[in-house]
């Protein structure tokens, strides 16, 4: 029988046991944690050389990929706005738009004021007439090109759709001689015709850009009547958002059995969303969340038909298109606990959208339901995006989209059916590399940890240097 003060230092002596084998524990997690992170970030070595090659100084835009800027592909396709946002995200992200000589800059200003369309404020590539013809894409230029004009500390010429016409002296700066392709932007097809208001001023600095703030002491939503509703001239607005009801048939007719088809198209209509009159944008949101709400499965938190992995890549979508019209998740819990499962059961991933999508959503659930990801859970996170990532990875240096081939899809127009196989043959694209990119930083903000900065010394030396299309035909066919 132990006396009472040898069962006291037989327990000190546990707990102090106990603690030294929990803080070894821990110590071997924090390290097998920055193992796996390092790998991940070894991926991205390459990055920046390979973007430097896609710069093209005539238009002030890149290329998609290293085949269509060497015009190695079915058709002749220049620059594009897709890949020229990808490419000033992850400048900014590397600290070199602050950098950028002033010429470039102004130049990139020039190539998105260029494309915008006077009289319906959307903006659309000379090269890629067929863009008014694809809301989703409409939708998507307009909002890559508001956020590159903001990160370069510029703005739109033109009102933006929805918003009333305003009289303005301002005329687009002079810039480089644009080659005769461009010449057909003044035949361009127009979208629906619509009247803008002034573009949103810029955020606050810590602001998201793309999420609509109410003071406090205003944040009071006040149910418009139908009074109210019928003094609204909506004539000019986008046709699927001229009207509840237009707007309810348009959900209606997405593809739900195929969520993330179905989804994504909701998602790239934010930034028209947003430019509605208040009252009116508030409706339209209720209509969005009341109807996606009554498709989502109460258990997994998921919405519409298709394989798990586009289910989870649709409940992406969604959730991403709550943050950015301020609106809660809703389900939050349970479409984390499904993205939980799914990264344990560590599916073989054939689309590197599908990685993006379910890193880039695990963090948006952590921030809303508060609920951070344990170290044992990071560390699987991360290994299984490091084992998929490198997959993709192609030896120019970037990612591409897809492990089953290589594709051209500037402004993602040639999806599906409508396919265009590379050419070139395998090789990295913007759209892929930017996923992959979008990975990193994922998974940084899941770790709490600042993301390493990457950087290049004499990027836009190399940009500039690069040579011409016609130059380097000439050069290859002598090396023929």
């Amino acid at each position: 029988m132990f006396h009472r003060p040898m069962l006291s230092l037989i327990s000190a002596v546990c707990c102090s046991l106990l603690l030294a084998i929990g803080n070894l524990y821990a110590e071997d997690s924090r390290a097998e944690l920055q193992e796996a992170l390092s790998e991940l970030d070894a991926l991205y070595a390459d990055v920046l050389p390979w973007m430097a090659q896609l710069y093209d100084p005539d238009s002030g835009g890149f290329y998609e990929s290293i085949g269509l800027k060497e015009r190695k592909e079915p058709k002749d396709y220049g620059p594009d706005i897709q890949s020229t946002f990808f490419a000033i995200v992850i400048l900014a992200n590397s600290d070199m738009v602050e950098t950028m000589p002033p010429a470039i800059k102004r130049q990139m200003v020039r190539y998105f004021q260029s494309r915008q369309d006077p009289q319906t404020g959307y903006f659309v590539d000379h090269d890629y007439p067929d863009m008014v013809e694809n809301q989703r894409v409409l939708g998507r230029a307009l909002s890559f090109s508001l956020g590159s004009l903001r990160m370069l500390g510029s703005e739109p010429l033109y009102p933006l759709p929805g918003q009333p016409r305003r009289p303005s002296s301002r005329r687009p700066e002079k810039s480089a001689p644009a080659p005769a392709k461009d010449t057909r932007a003044e035949t361009l097809p127009s979208p629906a015709r619509v009247d803008t208001r002034s573009p949103p001023s810029a955020p606050a600095q810590g602001e998201h850009p793309n999420v609509y703030y109410v003071p406090a002491a205003q944040n009071v939503y006040r149910v418009p009547s139908a009074e109210d509703l019928s003094r609204l001239d909506t004539s000019s607005f986008p046709p699927h958002l001229a009207s509840v009801e237009a707007f309810r048939a348009w959900l209606d007719e997405r593809p739900w059995e195929h969520s993330w088809t179905a989804l994504d198209n909701l998602s790239s209509q934010y930034k028209l969303i947003n430019t509605l009159p208040q009252s009116y944008r508030d409706v339209i949101i209720d209509e969005a969340m009341r109807n996606v709400e009554a498709r989502q499965d109460p258990e997994t938190g998921l919405i519409g038909g298709g394989d798990l992995q586009v289910r989870i890549s649709g409940a992406f979508k969604f959730v991403s298109f709550c943050s950015n019209v301020g609106r809660p998740i809703p389900r939050a819990a349970q479409i984390q606990q499904t993205l939980l499962e799914w990264f344990a059961d560590e599916p073989e991933i054939d689309r590197i959208f599908f990685i993006r999508n379910a890193c880039d959503m695990m963090d948006k659930l952590c921030r809303s339901t508060g609920r951070k990801l344990t170290n044992e859970e990071l560390i699987q996170v991360t290994r299984f995006a490091v084992s998929q990532l490198k997959r993709f990875r192609q030896a120019d240096g970037g990612f591409r989209s897809f492990t089953f081939g290589s594709f051209v899809s500037p402004n993602d127009l040639y999806l599906g059916r409508n396919s265009i196989p590379a050419q070139a043959g395998d090789q990295s694209e913007m759209n892929g590399t930017s996923n992959a990119y979008r990975v990193w930083k994922a998974i940084y903000w899941l770790a709490g940890q600042e993301r390493p900065r990457d950087s290049m010394e004499g990027f836009w030396e190399v940009s500039l240097s690069e040579s011409q299309p016609e130059k380097r035909d000439g050069a290859n066919a002598a090396d023929d």
